[in-house]
């Protein structure tokens, strides 16, 4: 079946770009702002009153969440990633650039006439592959009772991945979890009623045996269920039946992408077919190929006493030269590399890839030389992806074939292939690909080469060709009765615009090794938990322990597997995956090596985002000292890890020491970098936070004065530490009562936030609630009320309907409005604030009591205005 390639759904992208590619660029976690804090107040009659309920409502102000990272009260304890320094184990391979922050993005290429298909995480590249599932076939069997070992023994000889169920949902929802491999389905007669009308349109069924008591008068069904290969009373049967069908479906498996030689940009897809293809043909990691082959597929087919002889037989005696004849022998080889190149599936084609190389330099030296041939393929497509290929004519289309495909210089052959192969339904059609073979071009004659004498094509091309589309027959139009397809090979290296996009793609995964660049490859395909699956899978192989070489590959594929799970914020996974690149370092490095530093730092700052204090410090300071006692200490990453302990040390309470630290790191970065260097500004920020801790405004004034001159310094402008440093400063100025000099920076912050901000962005929610809190110190009330009333504005827009910080502001306003003696408005949004309090609190809570309280005290205010003249000082 010619049908384009069963890629991934289009994959999320991953933000790679926040990790920083060095240890020397790296001053890792910022502490968190420190905010105007909250100090409730309390309530009593006494002539003094007046002045609580002020303390109240303006130690109230800043109860406000801060929602997004933008914010600049947030996103201010972050910790950079730091990349694996090269590690020169046997080799001096750069490890530079383990991620960055170029992303490929991906889109569908096409899809075969889908339809009412549940995709799962199950099923696509971003979830682990379930043992046994490395063929494009599915074999399901649903019954009421389940066959003898005998017979899923001969079923799996056919189909190595059986699912069994006597159930018809949890059946249907394993259908629904697939959607890149075909399921040939087994069904008892007895679930056909509640199961057929359910399942007979979805993509995944490729065909169907039913099982039952009587196959008589069925013939109707056939007629109707174009899936239904036919009924069968005895299980043996079926089995007959598939073993002949497996012999001719697998020839009709050839997946392609459709790519326009006119674009500027190539089909990210083919990009990455490209790149899995170079990764796997690199022979730089062979040693243990084999052994990685073998076990591999020995842990896939576990069970499948068929496939095992083979493999078994393949350990033996293979032979680089008999490539070809192992692999047009349909054993575990051509299945699992068929499924794996057309998914594609770069962690399977890793495990084959002594194989595939093989193969793929025997075709090259058996080549059919100096002369031009057409080879002919017989398929079947679908009726749309034939319209579809004759408008990509007039776009001087492309065809790329991913696999290696068999196909026969006679005609006449092809055609009965094509004629022979069973059709998924009346829509798909037979068709003969003419591929018109130029003499530069190579291609191997299998006629002596190949596992069965008697198959019909004599002709092996190699994985990735293209084929420029030249001309579409309709099979109306053809005296055969079959469509043709014609085409014209082509070199890779000939398209300008392909070569230069796979340079650029080649520089952003370029890696140690051939086993990084694919971790990288993958972890851009957002396939992080396949690529998980197969480090840990190399990890525990014991035969692989030995050697330096892997196991660096391992320890680096996992920091960068490690840094993908804190971009995602999976923080937990990210300290487990650090773990275990710091156990295969220390496989063949001391626990002291300076290389380990920043694996050290990262599983500390990995701890720190999970609030664990005590290990993170543990884990900082274990990169400081390795540091340290160096022959050749690292300036820039001591500063870094000086910094992430003082962030520990303030979360911990020991704002003395935390002062200690950042002072340290300030005095290397002070020697190493220039005065407007923005890490220096984020020191200076840190020990304004340190002090601002101890109450000590005056240093946290000057810190942070610091870190606002520096950060006005540095180019490009950054207007989110800009707007950090005011608010800030800010801060500190409430602190000291100097509302004025606070209140112009909380402007100052509002006014660059609205440089990359939308103006209902909560964060100035924040803001104009410190404003109008400033405002009301001073007893500005008409001027702090407008600023109430936009935060209140801005969140009821953005935060939940229940979210309790909306009862603070409402809160704030009533207070404000008292101020202002309007008291009937004042009781109003109190109301509003004890409803709010309500979606979340139970009435007898000491916040409901309290506000409830305040309304009584704004009518005995109210009261007293009323009694005394208006010039009576406020109440």
């Amino acid at each position: 079946m010619l049908s384009i390639s069963d890629t991934l759904d289009s994959p999320f992208e991953i933000p790679l770009d926040i990790h920083e590619e060095t240890i020397d660029n790296s001053i890792t976690q910022k502490s968190e702002s420190l905010n105007i804090q909250q100090q409730k107040g309390s309530h009593s009659d006494s002539d003094n009153e007046n002045n609580q309920n002020e303390n109240r409502q303006s130690n109230r102000f800043v109860q406000f969440l801060r929602l997004t990272s933008s914010n600049v009260e947030n996103n201010q304890n972050e910790q950079r990633i730091q990349q694996m320094p090269s590690m020169n184990i046997s080799s001096n391979r750069d490890l530079s650039n383990v991620l960055d922050g170029t992303q490929l993005l991906l889109t569908r290429l096409g899809i075969i006439r889908q339809q009412q298909v549940e995709h799962s995480e199950a099923s696509n590249g971003n979830a682990p592959r379930q043992k046994g599932n490395v063929e494009y076939f599915i074999l399901v069997y649903l019954n009421s009772t389940h066959p003898d070992d005998f017979i899923i023994k001969n079923l799996r000889g056919l189909v190595n991945f059986l699912k069994i169920f006597d159930d018809t949902d949890d059946c249907i929802a394993f259908i629904n979890s697939i959607s890149n491999e075909k399921i040939i389905f087994i069904l008892s007669d007895v679930f056909s009623n509640s199961i057929l009308s359910r399942i007979e349109n979805l993509q995944q069924i490729f065909t169907i045996y039913i099982l039952c008591e009587n196959n008589q008068n069925k013939q109707n069904i056939l007629n109707q269920k174009s899936k239904i290969k036919g009924f069968y009373i005895d299980i043996n049967e079926i089995y007959k039946q598939m073993s002949i069908d497996i012999n001719e479906i697998t020839r009709d498996l050839i997946a392609y992408m459709n790519i326009s030689s006119s674009s500027s940009t190539p089909d990210p897809m083919f990009i990455y077919s490209q790149l899995i293809n170079e990764i796997v043909l690199d022979n730089d990691e062979t040693e243990y190929a084999m052994k990685e082959l073998v076990n591999f597929a020995r842990q896939e087919y576990d069970g499948n006493q068929q496939e095992l002889t083979i493999i078994d037989e393949f350990e033996n005696d293979y032979d680089k030269n008999r490539a070809i004849w192992w692999f047009t022998r349909q054993c575990f080889l051509s299945k699992m590399l068929n499924k794996a190149l057309r998914i594609p599936e770069a962690d399977v084609l890793f495990k084959l890839r002594l194989f595939i190389q093989d193969l793929y330099h025997q075709i090259e030296n058996e080549s059919i030389s100096n002369t031009s041939l057409t080879v002919y393929l017989g398929q079947t497509i679908h009726q749309n992806d034939l319209e579809d290929l004759q408008k990509s004519l007039t776009n001087h289309g492309l065809l790329v074939f991913s696999q290696f495909l068999c196909g026969s210089t006679d005609l006449s052959k092809a055609i009965q292939i094509a004629k022979n192969l069973p059709n998924l339904s009346d829509e798909y059609i037979p068709v003969v690909l003419h591929l018109n073979i130029l003499s530069n071009m190579k291609c191997a004659n299998t006629s002596s080469l190949r596992y069965n004498v008697d198959d019909n094509n004599d002709v092996l091309l190699n994985m990735g060709i293209i084929g420029r589309l030249t001309k579409i027959e309709k099979n109306h139009n053809n005296d055969n009765g079959i469509a043709s397809i014609y085409l014209t090979l082509i070199q890779c290296e000939n398209e300008r615009s392909i070569q230069r996009m796979l340079e650029i793609k080649r520089n952003e995964i370029k890696g140690a090794a051939p086993f990084v660049s694919l971790i990288k490859l993958m972890m851009m395909m957002n396939q992080q938990a396949r690529a998980e699956q197969l480090v840990q899978m190399i990890f525990d192989d014991e035969t692989l322990k030995s050697d330096p070489n892997i196991q660096g590959s391992i320890a680096a594929s996992c920091h960068i597997l490690g840094a993908g799970c804190h971009a995602r914020g999976d923080f937990k996974r990210a300290v487990e995956l650090f773990h275990l690149s710091l156990d295969t370092f220390l496989r063949f490095v001391p626990a002291d090596a300076v290389q380990l530093s920043p694996t050290y730092n990262n599983i500390g700052s990995m701890y720190f985002r999970q609030e664990e204090y005590i290990k993170a410090l543990e884990y900082h300071q274990k990169a400081l000292d390795v540091q340290l006692h160096s022959h050749n200490p690292k300036l820039s990453a001591i500063a870094s890890y000086s910094n992430n302990i003082g962030v520990v040390y303030l979360k911990q309470g020991k704002y003395n020491d935390a002062a200690k630290s950042f002072d340290r790191a300030l005095k290397i970065l002070q020697q190493l970098n220039e005065s407007n260097d923005p890490d220096i500004a984020s020191t200076y920020d840190n020990l304004g936070d340190a002090y601002v801790l101890q109450d000590k405004y005056d240093d946290a004034l000057t810190y942070y004065s610091k870190a606002l001159e520096v950060q006005r310094l540095i180019e490009p402008r950054n207007p989110q530490a800009l707007a950090s440093f005011n608010n800030s400063i800010g801060n500190v100025y409430n602190k000291m009562h100097r509302y004025d000099d606070a209140l112009v920076h909380f402007k100052r912050a509002l006014e660059i936030q609205q440089e990359y901000l939308s103006s209902t962005h909560p964060s100035f929610a924040s803001l104009y609630n410190n404003i109008g809190s400033m405002y009301y110190r001073q007893e500005q009330y008409a001027d702090a009320l407008p600023c109430y009333l936009k935060s209140l504005e801005i969140e009821l827009m953005c935060l939940p309907e229940n979210h309790p910080t909306i009862a603070v502001t409402h809160f704030n306003i009533a207070t404000t409005y008292t101020g202002l003696g309007k008291f009937e408005e004042a009781i109003a949004s109190t109301e509003r604030s004890i409803e709010q309090l309500l979606k979340t609190l139970p009435s007898d809570h000491a916040e409901v009591i309290e506000n409830r309280s305040y309304i009584e005290t704004i009518r005995r205010k109210q009261m007293l205005k009323g009694l005394f003249d208006n010039n009576t000082t406020n109440f």
